[in-house]
């Protein structure tokens, strides 16, 4: 049975089993899940704790590479571990950052808004707001996307900070990506896995982009096309 290892790229075990809660694979396939050792960072907040966490999961990753056929790796961001991989492996690699992207432009497509939809990001730290920028328009074009927007809080806070606090801000940031004409949001942390119904409350007639969903299901049909 083909099996998709979802690599979380933290060491942070409560981001794996939230990743775990929310994936359902198909009958036909396993989903298995590493965390970052101890070694890296708990989370991931800029490039350097981005590079360092890439450092520490390599090793341990190395020798189980051919026990899966394909990887996702759960970090929002152009993570240098999603490239590092493909170096190491014939098999697909993803990232939830360019699987958000590519599903966020196939749904905009599919209703009929390829020239008028755009599709935004609502993350945690300001600080990932021009990070997410940048990284975007490495991708897309401009005239797709529509912006990130913060919430203010460290992917940790998702889960230990007051939920109705975590709400509010969530809520904050996605209206703020309504205002700039967004017909997508993306959730823009491997954190926010699951939060779909925080956005859909405040803007019932936006698609919601989980990342962690959309490269699971993207892999799943790369391994069944081609490389079953």
């Amino acid at each position: 049975m083909p099996s998709i290892l979802i690599i979380n790229p933290n060491s942070s075990q409560s981001v794996t089993h939230g990743l775990k809660d929310i994936l359902d694979p198909p009958h036909d396939f396993t989903f298995k899940f590493f965390t970052c050792p101890s070694t890296g960072p708990d989370s991931i907040n800029d490039y350097t704790t981005g590079t360092l966490s890439a450092a520490a999961c390599l090793p341990a990753l190395l020798p189980v590479l051919d026990q899966h056929d394909g990887f996702l790796v759960a970090c929002f961001s152009d993570h240098a571990l999603v490239n590092i991989l493909r170096e190491h492996t014939n098999r697909p690699v993803m990232g939830i950052f360019q699987a958000a992207i590519l599903h966020s432009l196939s749904l905009n497509m599919s209703v009929g808004l390829p020239d008028t939809g755009k599709f935004a990001i609502v993350t945690t730290g300001s600080q990932w707001e021009p990070v997410l920028d940048q990284a975007v328009g490495r991708y897309v074009p401009a005239n797709t996307f529509v912006g990130t927007f913060g919430t203010g809080l460290g992917v940790l806070e998702l889960h230990q900070a007051d939920t109705s606090l975590v709400n509010e801000r969530i809520a904050q940031a996605t209206l703020a990506a309504l205002d700039k004409g967004a017909t997508v949001i993306c959730l823009g942390c491997a954190g926010m896995a699951g939060m779909e119904d925080v956005i859909s409350s405040v803007a019932p007639h936006v698609k919601v982009v989980d990342g962690v969903v959309a490269g699971c299901e993207i892999l799943v049909g790369l391994v069944r096309t081609y490389y079953d």
